[in-house]
This record gives C-alpha cells, sequence and structure tokens, in this order.
C-alpha cells in the first residue's frame, strides 16, 4: 500500500530497493555462473577447503554439493534480480551470506588458500577483498529483508515456479556439460586457440632462475627440500606430494605486504606455467619435448593415483592411433615414482610420461584424465578422456583425423543461453499482460422486456 504520509520517501525507498536488488541479484548470478560453467574449478577449490580443514574427503558427495551450490546460488542471484519471491529470496540469499561471511573472514586471517574461489578463475581477488565483499553483500540483502516487497516482481507470482524449473535447468545443463566435456566458457590461461607455453626468453630465464622446492610427507607431516638437498628415501616412509617454486612457497608469515600477495596470487592464475619433469621430477624436458612442434596429443593426469585402470585399453588404443597418423603422444602426470611405475606395468604403457605440478595440469585441462590435441603447440581442443565417445581407437568408425574430435563450445553455450533468456522474457511479457484481457470474453447485452 503506497504511503501517502510520507510519498516522496516511499519513492525513494523503492529506487534504492531495485538498485540494490541489481547489483546483489548480478553478484549473485555471475559468483553462481562462472562457478557452474567450470564445476570442476569449483570442485577442486572445495577439496582445497576440505583439506585446509582436516575434514576427509569424500568425492561422490562432493561433486553432488558442487552442483547443487552452483545451482543454488545462480537461482538465488536470478530471482533477486527478477524480484521473484520477494521475501523467501533474500531470506535464501542471507543463508548463504551466515556461511560465507565467516568462512571468508576465517581465510582472511588464516590464509589457508590462495583464493577462495568465488568467483571462480573467471576473477580472482584477495581474500581480504572478498571478506569485505561480503560484508557489504549483507548489508544489501538486509535492506531486501526489510523493502524487498514494496517493489513488484517481473514475473507474476502464479508462474515464478516456471522461472524456478528454467533457471535450475539451465545452470544444472551447463554444469554437466562443464564436467562431462569440458567448461564452455575458458577463463584460465590455457583457451582454445592459444599457444600451451610461454616460451618467450624472459619466461624461459625466469622458470630457470626460480628456487624449486620438493615438499616430501611422512607421517601426515609435510617438509619442503631443495635441489641441492638430499632427498629423502622413499623406502623409510616419505612419499613425494609435490614440486613448488619458491614463489608458490612463500609462507604466509614473511608476505609483509597483503596487497603483493593479491597481486602474485592473481598473476599465478593467469600466466603460463607449465613445466613438465623427468627423471624424477629433476630434469626440466619442457623446451627440449615441445621445440619440434609437431601435432600432439597430451594425455593428462592430475592425480594418478585415482585414474581408473579400466580407461588404459582406451588410453592405449588412442597412443596407436596417434602413432599410425603420425601424432605425437606424451602423458603429463602428478605421481611419484612409485605411482608411475605402478601405472606402467598395470596399463602397459609404451608412451612417454612426464611429470608436472597437479595445479598447472588441471589449469591447462579439467578432467582426470584429459586429453588436449596441439598443433604447432597451439591449442586445438581439448575434453575429458571419457567425452571422446570412442572406447577403441582402432575401430572401423573411429575419426580419420585428430581435429574431428573438435567441438563449438561457444555455439553450445549462445543456443543454451539463447533459448533461456527467450524463456524468461516470454514469462516477463505475460506478467505484464492484464490476465482480464486475455481471458475476457465480450458477451453482447440484450434488453430485458417485460411480459
Amino acid at each position: 500500500m503506497r504511503n501517502n504520509t510520507h510519498p516522496g520517501l516511499f519513492d525513494l525507498n523503492i529506487a534504492i530497493t531495485w538498485i540494490v536488488r541489481l547489483i546483489t541479484g548480478s553478484v549473485f548470478i555471475f559468483s553462481g555462473f562462472v562457478k557452474a560453467i567450470d564445476p570442476w574449478g569449483t570442485l577442486y577449490k572445495l577439496i582445497d577447503y576440505m583439506g585446509a580443514m582436516h575434514i576427509p574427503v569424500f568425492r561422490n558427495l562432493l561433486i553432488v554439493l558442487t552442483f547443487a551450490l552452483c545451482a543454488y546460488e545462480f537461482v538465488v542471484g536470478v530471482f533477486l534480480f527478477l524480484g521473484c519471491f520477494r521475501k523467501s529470496a533474500p531470506v535464501f540469499a542471507a543463508l548463504v551470506m551466515a556461511v560465507m561471511l565467516p568462512l571468508t573472514l576465517w581465510i582472511a586471517i588464516a590464509n589457508p588458500v590462495e583464493d577462495c574461489g568465488c568467483f571462480g578463475d573467471a576473477l580472482v581477488i584477495g581474500n581480504w577483498t572478498t571478506f569485505w565483499k561480503n560484508v557489504v553483500l549483507c548489508l544489501l540483502i538486509a535492506w531486501l529483508i526489510k523493502y524487498n516487497t514494496i517493489c513488484r516482481s517481473l514475473i507474476s507470482a502464479p508462474i515464478q515456479w516456471i522461472g524456478l524449473l528454467l533457471t535450475a535447468g539451465y545452470c544444472i545443463a551447463i554444469s554437466v556439460i562443464g564436467y562431462i566435456y569440458q567448461p564452455l566458457l575458458d577463463f584460465r590461461p590455457y583457451r582454445v586457440g592459444t599457444s600451451l607455453l610461454d616460451i618467450s626468453e624472459d619466461s624461459a630465464e625466469d622458470s630457470e632462475s626460480d628456487d624449486i622446492r620438493f615438499i616430501y610427507a611422512k607421517n601426515g607431516v609435510e617438509e619442503s627440500f631443495s635441489i641441492y638437498d638430499e632427498l629423502p628415501d622413499e623406502e623409510s616412509g616419505w612419499v613425494f606430494v609435490r614440486r613448488e617454486t619458491e614463489s608458490q612457497n612463500v609462507s604466509a608469515e614473511k608476505q609483509a605486504d597483503k596487497d603483493n600477495e593479491e597481486n602474485r596470487s592473481s598473476e599465478s592464475l593467469s600466466e603460463k606455467n607449465l613445466r613438465i619433469w623427468a627423471d624424477g621430477g629433476n630434469t626440466d624436458v619442457t623446451d627440449e619435448v615441445f621445440e619440434d612442434n609437431s601435432p600432439r596429443i597430451i594425455l593428462l593426469m592430475p592425480d594418478l593415483k585415482d585414474v581408473s585402470i579400466a580407461t588404459t585399453w582406451q588410453i592405449n588404443s588412442m597412443y596407436s592411433w596417434s602413432r599410425d597418423h603420425d601424432i605425437d603422444f606424451i602423458g603429463i602426470v602428478n605421481g611419484s615414482e612409485e605411482d608411475i611405475a605402478n601405472w606402467r606395468d598395470l596399463s602397459l604403457a609404451e608412451y612417454p610420461i612426464y611429470t608436472a605440478d597437479d595445479t598447472q595440469i588441471k589449469m591447462v585441462a579439467r578432467g582426470n584424465p584429459a586429453v588436449v590435441y596441439t598443433k604447432d603447440n597451439e591449442i586445438i581442443w581439448k575434453s575429458t578422456l571419457r567425452a571422446l565417445g570412442m572406447n577403441d581407437f582402432q575401430s572401423a568408425d573411429a575419426y580419420g583425423n585428430a581435429e574431428s574430435f573438435k567441438r563449438n563450445d561457444k555455439a553450445i553455450l549462445y543456443n543454451i543461453t539463447g533459448f533461456y533468456l527467450i524463456m524468461l522474457t516470454i514469462l516477463i511479457t505475460a506478467s505484464f499482460i492484464p490476465y482480464r484481457s486475455l481471458f475476457k470474453i465480450n458477451i453482447p447485452k440484450t434488453s430485458s422486456h417485460k411480459k
């Protein structure tokens, strides 16, 4: 009901509420969309959180949680933006912030991860910036909880459930495609059409001057060793975990300037730092392997221990197919020498296998295993292994050339998004057409006669 006592104040509240709706809804839409478009990235970040909090990781449960989180955030954002479910939408947004505000405060103070992952790889911001962003969002949501009902919704209440199904369906669709194949929109530096490596002289010099550290673990405790230290004996219980450069291994106590920390975090995610290693991680062979610019299929396994042995037939047939088509074939994995030796024994792998940092492998392509095809070191296509849709590459119906596996991801995204936006437009248009004019039947009046 319009407030006749203070009409100017009422109109100002309406204007502010619409602005708050648009800002808050846009943030939730963007955050949910970039998570949904790259569900692997969201899954990796959840695993990082679980590890930092020493919570056991149940992968299948985390996959379900990933899809639910993306859909929840995106749906809430769309409904805030359009004004649907005016009472409940701000409450559901407040439930998100009730978790995220204390979580991002802990991340900002303890710094267990470089980036909270709120905006995926699309926008990397520092941990303290993320926390203060959430403080502002909480204030905006508090305004909506109080005033959101004074503005009408762009979709009428009787058909808002259709908008709910459309929005959830759209978000789940792009998530499923991103999980089974690859993200339809790639925010990482290793995009299709770009060079796999940064092979400029400056980058090569920088990589050579990096102080390499080898991280080993024993009884759950990690210890760092330089290239000049004697590496621990794995037979005594030490397990190789990962390789880091000095820039990756800077402790929180040594970071005196938080702004510089945020800048380094952003740059590390936007630059190409892929280096591959041989001889148990002691020899950098990146330039040697990629210097010939040959057509190449690269098998990526960021966690070798989690790769099913059932995939070996598919991998070996793909290797034979590549060899028959004069295409180089290599494997890049993250794992210890023992893991690689076990894989060779079980899979009968004949292709060369190199090691790399798991973070960089995941940045190149999503999935475990994933496959990347390059020509002149330019990325032509990439996919998860299972999405290639061919168990036997030597069969009669196998593709004749490697470029046949390429998909038009942008066209798929445009078609799905276009259909979703058209349906929303129809709902909004129908909401502004008076229902009486749609169903009104003009019955001619007849004059009554007295008998």
